[in-house]
């Protein structure tokens, strides 16, 4: 007959615990133990991102923050620089503008630099409004103000520096493709190209040889006076939502295509105007990686735990905008800047873009007589040691 050994008694307790109502203290089991270690690991890694990139950020606010100290007479207004804002590809602009709002305009507030935010729903938007301000200012329409506004506003003084911001990938590609367009290509847009096998008649445009004789006989008929027009059935009534809708669709015109191609630029020739400026305002692309899909988990959470990197990045691109430290435009190297963002857009948008003839699919050109009056932001060496300052140090 076998005998189990006594249990161990527990040791004793604190009167003073017991007295208190506190259950003796255990150490968690394997599953409990398993998910305080979790909760408490992906804590720690969001604090310390999040406290990481605040430090980030304040380091760029401080090395920017002597520019707003400095004093400004009654008649001079702070510096303005321009910010491009478009939409990721599969999302919407708010993503955008919460990435300005979190990385850039710190940076800019800090230093009391003033901006003017152009916002692009479609694709096309930022292209054609730089093109357009050109044009006016090579028509002589930039000036659109008033006598009284005139006799208000001449007497200030305005920053001549200025500086633009391409906030992603899109948005940098469609600046510079404004920029060629404005200088290199007409003042008028050129005329839409005729359709082949297509006939007009009485304002309806028909195609093919069938339909074209029809029209031809009914108009004849018509001036014959051996058939008399009946009107089209009425519509049936549609409810007003449906009618509010399609209102606004056709207030809201299409974006204008391009007035000269890619394949143009080259050969077109070189405005008087153009010859006359010696550069353009410095611009500098904010980079905005935007990664959708559930295979990319991984890489989506590793960012999200890894933001103070981005915010670093960000910060110190905008520094340099705000202190006017710029290099001349290399155009191996720039044109190259947010390729790797490129890359991560939705294979699906890219074939579907592809097939529409996307202006952020084309090919990224900029003409030599553009890249020569372009300058690029950058910190120099003092300000970042991390960054080269000669276009030969980029290269290597």
């Amino acid at each position: 007959m076998s005998t189990e050994p006594p249990k161990p008694s527990p040791p004793p307790r604190n009167p003073v615990l017991v007295a208190l109502g506190i259950p003796r203290l255990r150490l968690p089991g394997r599953n409990m133990s398993i998910f305080l270690g979790t909760v408490l690991g992906i804590s720690g890694m969001i604090y310390y991102d999040r406290k990481n990139r605040r430090l980030n950020r304040q380091k760029w606010k401080d090395r920017v923050s002597y520019l707003a100290k400095e004093p400004l007479q009654v008649n001079e207004l702070p510096r303005k620089v321009k910010v491009f804002v478009a939409p990721p590809p599969g999302d919407h602009i708010d993503i955008t503008i919460d990435h300005f709002t979190q990385y850039i305009k710190p940076i800019l507030t800090a230093a009391a630099i003033d901006w003017e935010m152009v916002q692009a729903t479609r694709q096309g938007e930022i292209r054609y409004h730089v093109a357009e301000q050109i044009r006016k200012q090579r028509r002589g329409e930039a000036d659109s103000r008033d006598e009284l506004m005139k006799a208000v506003t001449d007497g200030l003084k305005y920053d001549s520096e200025g500086g633009v911001i391409c906030v992603g990938r899109g948005a940098y590609k469609e600046y510079l493709h404004g920029l060629n367009e404005g200088w290199l290509g007409p003042l008028e847009p050129p005329m839409p190209p005729e359709t082949e096998g297509s006939v007009e008649v009485r304002g309806l445009l028909e195609s093919g040889d069938d339909v074209t004789q029809k029209a031809t006989e009914a108009s004849k008929a018509a001036d014959a006076g051996l058939v008399t027009p009946q009107s089209p059935p009425a519509e049936p009534p549609k409810s007003t939502e449906e009618t509010e809708t399609r209102e606004k669709e056709d207030k809201k015109p299409s974006v204008p295509k391009p007035y000269i191609s890619q394949a143009d630029y080259e050969s077109a020739p070189m405005p008087a105007e153009l010859a006359q400026i010696t550069s353009f305002e410095p611009i500098v692309y904010i980079p905005h990686p935007h990664l959708l899909g559930f295979l990319n988990t991984p890489t989506r959470t590793y960012r999200f735990f890894t933001k103070r990197e981005l915010a670093d990045r960000c910060g110190r691109l905008t520094a340099s905008v705000a202190l006017s430290q710029s290099r001349p435009f290399v155009s191996r190297i720039d044109l190259a800047q947010g390729v790797e963002e490129e890359a991560e857009w939705p294979k699906k948008w890219k074939e579907t873009a592809l097939e529409k003839g996307s202006e952020w699919m084309q090919d990224f050109v900029v003409d030599d007589r553009i890249a020569e009056r372009l300058r690029v932001y950058q910190l120099g060496h003092s300000e970042d040691g991390s960054s080269p300052t000669t276009v030969a140090a980029m290269e290597e």
